[in-house]
């Protein structure tokens, strides 16, 4: 159903917006109904609103409507000007365009316009009626729960859940995809991607996901990311160089510690005590030609002290001396140079190299730390000679390696090349290494949201939409394969004479026009039929205006009936049929309308079947709105709030009004909606004062109280005594009605009749406030008055206000 319109521009209405004018006095949004009666003056915008369904119907706009925009709300989705061809509403409209459009010999009787001919279905074929009932049984319902349409709501339930299904599944991996890659990847200044989206991170996945990807370890993810953190080194210029000395000072020590020598006279006591010897030596030099007395005991010195110890130290000791003092320097100067040999540092590398060479360079301080006390050794041997001089000392092997030095060496030396190289490439070498670390992260993060199990239950899930997809799509094609041979087997039946003895019934017995009628005339060659108005057998011209609105509605209901239309759910829309009808044709319009479409059809269970989906009644003409207040009243379910239903009204009523150049659309005022005539509203508003506390609540009947007395006293009055003659005036007529016994009351009356409904002889009586209980004791005096002279007629017309009857 079609809920609301909002009309930005379109024929006389603009800036409608229906949420801010449609509302009751609560201001509560009301919408279209069921069933909806619009009324509206001439000129109002009745049939420009009318055309916007029946732009619905047609598809597209009516000519010189330029600029045309609305949004037509409803069930089944909005529907704008750009959309007329492609929205599910079944619309029907009766206004002056359809006429046009059908009936144009009603429109231009003088050049002869045509009437297009229609179709209903013809007189029954059981064999035609059995087929289509077996292929409608076949087709089934959704209500029915059975058929072709029922499997199809299934079917459609299974694939929008299999197709959510996998579309929740594949937002959901999506999801968490463009979060990683825009939280973890793209805003990490490590990875050095300022563009990247789900796209690359999917990539990246699939190269982590190939056959030669190893992830980095924890350890290469600290190098990688210290890498990017080095800048650029000057070269190593100088490479490290070890001449090892050893061999040539053992070549040198080795005849020094094994040569043998004996002194001259050798003093006994000294060679057995090296110490003394030692002691005796280094004091000579502190003691010859400067002491006569030893330094140590205070003694003179023998006088041939000198000559007895230069026997005993010869020259050959004392050049042996001298050769091992020289050796021995060699040996400090070596093991000297030993200390100064590794001279690089480890900041002079690149991060990646510094490992290797602290492992090169540890190892060959290792080495040289043997080579250094193989040199120690050396020394020690021949100081200890140097220190007995008489005694031969054995050289042990060494025990460093001169092979292993020398390879420790070129392993630094290979890598102060390799870094010397890396300043070259270290740019690409970055460049690899947040590629490198970013596959580290994104592999980790796949393994993390198991993307691969991800990947398979998406597929999985695809499969299982794109079956129901199918099965779906199967269903919908045998559903309209049974439409079409439906509608194929109804096409056997179409018969467009039926159509023109359909509008003749309608004409015969709603408005008795036996002798008017709409003849079907076969063409010259028999292949078509059209259409022509007869009377009394002859060609029809110079029609009434009363006459051709009969003809055109008649022709409308009975094309309800084609094939296009019949058993769909329309949306029918009757735009003011009343034009230069009088009293009988508008009752019997009325009528038409009732029998044919609003009253409802008993269903087997004694609900309510409808004939419409929904319904749209405008008019100009106060009476036959009066009678469209009788149609039948649909009802719906709604919720009570406790789990259960109750029944409601689904009707409406709307105002179309203009002012100036703009048309709007409102609810009926009540004094329109809710009164059948203006005697019924004059009794409700004189009921309302019979209490006076009413008038804390609304006063406005209160002060229209004299008035509105007057005019249904004269109404009610006049029908209860209608003769006339020179003394029936109103005020004999009270009287008369109300008994001349009670003076005292009828002046009263009289009194509210004259003083509160005229100011003009009492014009203080506007100064004044009101007699509220005066005003209440009269209403009260009045309404007895009526149900004691009528009791039926006084409970007829509480009943027309929506009072309960009075009881005797």
């Amino acid at each position: 159903m079609i809920n609301q319109i909002d009309i930005a521009s379109f024929g006389s209405f603009s800036g409608l917006v229906w949420k801010k004018v449609v509302r009751d006095s609560g201001k509560n949004v009301k919408t279209f109904q069921r069933l909806n009666i619009l009324y509206g003056r001439n000129y109002s915008g009745k049939t420009t609103l009318s055309r916007i369904f029946r732009a619905l119907e047609t598809g597209k706009l009516p000519s010189n409507y330029t600029g045309a925009s609305f949004t037509v709300t409803g069930n089944k989705g909005a529907v704008t000007c750009s959309e007329l061809l492609t929205h599910d509403y079944d619309v029907r409209v009766y206004n002056r365009d359809f006429v046009a459009e059908n009936l144009g010999f009603l429109v231009n009787q003088d050049i002869g316009g045509e009437i297009k001919t229609f179709a209903i279905v013809g007189e029954k074929n059981k064999e035609i009626d059995d087929a289509i009932a077996a292929v409608e049984t076949k087709l089934g319902s959704v209500e029915a729960k059975a058929g072709l349409r029922f499997d199809l709501e299934g079917r459609k339930k299974e694939r929008d859940r299999t197709k959510g299904g996998h579309s929740a599944a594949l937002s959901a991996l999506d999801g968490k995809l463009r979060s990683h890659a825009a939280d973890k990847i793209k805003k990490n200044p490590q990875y050095g991607v300022p563009v990247y989206n789900i796209d690359n991170i999917k990539r990246d996945i699939a190269t982590t996901k190939t056959a030669g990807f190893t992830p980095l370890t924890l350890l290469e993810q600290a190098a990688k990311a210290a890498l990017l953190k080095q800048e650029a080194l000057p070269d190593i210029t100088a490479t490290l160089a070890i001449a090892l000395r050893y061999e040539s000072l053992k070549s040198q020590a080795e005849p020094l510690l094994s040569k043998s020598i004996t002194p001259t006279k050798p003093i006994q006591e000294l060679l057995n005590d090296s110490l003394l010897q030692l002691w005796v030596k280094q004091g000579i030099p502190h003691h010859r030609d400067k002491r006569d007395v030893c330094a140590f005991c205070r003694q003179s010195l023998p006088h041939d002290i000198w000559q007895t110890l230069d026997e005993h130290f010869s020259k050959e000791s004392g050049d042996l001396e001298k050769d091992l003092e020289n050796t021995i320097d060699a040996v400090k100067s070596e093991i000297a140079t030993v200390a100064g040999l590794i001279t690089l540092r480890n900041d002079q590398f690149y991060t990646e190299q510094r490992s290797s060479f602290d492992t090169c360079s540890q190892a060959l301080a290792d080495e040289l730390g043997i080579y250094k006390k193989d040199l120690e050794g050396l020394k020690k041997l021949l100081e200890a000679r140097k220190n007995d001089l008489f005694q031969p000392v054995e050289l042990p092997p060494s025990l460093h390696n001169p092979k292993e030095i020398q390879q420790h060496v070129n392993a630094i030396n290979d890598l102060i090349a390799t870094n010397n190289n890396k300043t070259k490439t270290l740019e690409e070498d970055k460049a690899s290494a947040k590629d490198a670390l970013r596959l580290a992260d994104v592999s980790a993060f796949a393994d993390a949201i198991t993307y691969d199990s991800e990947l398979a239950n998406i597929a999985t899930l695809k499969t299982n939409a794109d079956t129901a997809d199918t099965a779906y799509t199967s269903a919908e094609k045998e559903i309209r394969d049974a439409e079409v041979e439906v509608q194929t087997l109804r096409n056997k039946q179409r018969d467009e004479r039926k159509g023109a003895g359909r509008v003749n019934s309608l004409l015969n017995n709603f408005f008795g026009h036996d002798g008017l009628k709409l003849e079907p005339r076969d063409s010259p060659d028999k292949a078509t039929v059209k259409f022509e108005i007869t009377r009394d057998g002859k060609a029809a011209y110079n029609l009434s205006e009363g006459e051709c609105s009969l003809i055109a509605f008649c022709y409308f209901i009975a094309k309800l009936e084609d094939p296009d239309s019949k058993g769909k759910e329309l949306i029918i829309y009757i735009d003011d049929p009343i034009s230069s009808l009088d009293s009988n044709h508008i009752f019997f319009m009325f009528s038409l309308i009732e029998s044919l479409i609003a009253k409802p059809v008993k269903k087997a269970d004694s609900s309510n079947a409808y004939r419409y989906k929904q319904l749209f009644i405008s008019t100009h003409n106060l009476d036959f709105l009066k009678y469209l207040k009788r149609l039948s009243i649909p009802t719906k379910k709604i919720a009570t709030g406790d789990g259960k239903t109750k029944s409601s009204s689904d009707h409406e009523h709307f105002m179309i009004e203009r002012n100036g150049a703009g048309s709007n659309i409102l609810l009926m005022p009540s004094y329109l909606k809710d009164y059948i005539t203006e005697f019924h509203y004059l009794f409700h508003q004189i009921y309302k004062c019979k209490d006076q506390a009413a008038a804390q609540v609304s006063h406005e009947p209160f002060f229209g109280f004299g008035n509105n007395l007057r005019k249904f006293l004269e109404a009610f009055l006049f029908f209860k005594y209608p003769y006339h003659d020179d003394k029936s005036d109103s005020f004999e007529r009270i009287k008369k009605f109300f008994g001349e016994e009670e003076d005292t009351a009828i002046a009263l009356v009289n009194r509210l009749n004259n003083e509160f409904s005229h100011l003009e002889a009492v014009p203080d009586r506007s100064f004044k406030p009101i007699e509220i209980p005066e005003i209440a004791m009269v209403a009260n005096y009045v309404l007895d008055k009526i149900h004691a002279s009528d009791p039926i007629q006084y409970n007829a017309l509480l009943k027309s206000i929506g009072e309960p009857e009075r009881a005797a």
